[in-house]
């Protein structure tokens, strides 16, 4: 939560050149294992108030901590008004920027991209690098609204031009795995079909407008958002079209697990890897994308009534 990161912040920003593992409750210590803290600080480092976002779970042992370094009374609180909480939104404000900036830059980092590449076909034992990726995600509320939206990157770096989007038709289910199921198969039954065109046919241009056909580039490697329920249903659909020659991973939200098909358990890749933080921001996209269809469509029945059949109305 964020009182707890508050929390640990708090604990590595006033506890310098840590000496004491904080694995009880202590006036002088900040609880919890993992967490150490420092009697080494000088009194003017640590300020007679802190303002955060959110209060810490154990404030109080934080204050009492806090106060002992100081020498002085310290308080923690959240403001609620006046130029204090002007002052918390104009933080909270830079924050965002700075991590959306620190995000772009690291995006657009050549090595950062390709040591990322070169991760995932290590831990996913690939046989060339993932050059191009597509992710594929299902946004409903309550079964109702059904779509999915496929987002591609290629090198690492999002092609817009090639997204789709999908309204699910609910042909083999309305619950997650069915979609996903569904979604798969629509998506790679056109590339079979422009894969086994007649010969002479150029499987990739459109011959009308010259450009690429839709569809008709496979990916090294399908993300779905999701466990292993989503990975199994999107390898069904893969294997009743023949299609056996593109790798297929999901990632779970809750622990950032990587699951292949047909294996008991996940690949479990290091938090600081950059090949982990390519497939978040993939399976990120798709999530945003297919929000914004979903959102979309949801506006357009809630707007519609019985009456917008009626001539004249």
């Amino acid at each position: 939560t964020t009182g707890e990161l508050v929390g640990q912040f708090l604990a590595q920003a006033y506890g310098d050149e840590p000496d004491v593992e904080a694995v009880a409750v202590d006036r002088r210590m900040v609880p919890g294992a993992g967490v150490t803290v420092s009697r080494g600080r000088q009194s003017d480092d640590v300020p007679r108030e802190v303002l955060v976002q959110a209060m810490p779970p154990d404030a109080d042992v934080l204050t009492s901590w806090l106060c002992d370094l100081r020498g002085t009374n310290v308080s923690i609180r959240v403001p609620q008004r006046g130029d204090k909480r002007a002052l918390m939104e104009t933080v909270e404000k830079n924050a965002k920027q700075a991590f959306a900036l620190h995000k772009t830059k690291r995006a657009s980092d050549l090595t950062a991209r390709s040591l990322a590449l070169a991760e995932l076909q290590e831990a996913l034992d690939l046989q060339e690098a993932p050059l191009r990726i597509e992710c594929f995600d299902v946004s409903h509320v309550q079964g109702t609204n059904v779509v999915a939206s496929m987002v591609v990157f290629e090198d690492g770096l999002a092609r817009k031009s090639e997204y789709r989007r999908f309204a699910v038709r609910g042909d083999d289910g309305v619950d997650d795995t069915a979609s996903m199921r569904e979604v798969v198969r629509r998506r790679f039954a056109r590339h079979v079909e422009q894969r086994d065109a007649e010969p002479g046919l150029d499987a990739f241009t459109d011959p009308a407008t010259g450009r690429p056909r839709r569809f008709a580039y496979a990916p090294q490697l399908v993300v779905v958002d999701g466990g292993q329920p989503q990975v199994a249903a999107a390898q069904a659909s893969l294997d009743e079209l023949g299609v056996h020659d593109v790798a297929l991973v999901g990632l779970a939200k809750r622990l950032e697990e990587v699951w292949l098909a047909g294996q008991d358990e996940p690949v479990i890749l290091p938090r600081s890897s950059e090949g982990l933080y390519l497939l978040q921001r993939v399976r990120d996209e798709a999530h945003r994308f297919a929000i914004a269809y979903h959102r979309q469509k949801r506006s357009k029945t809630m707007t519609a009534s019985a009456l917008d059949g009626i001539a004249g109305l």
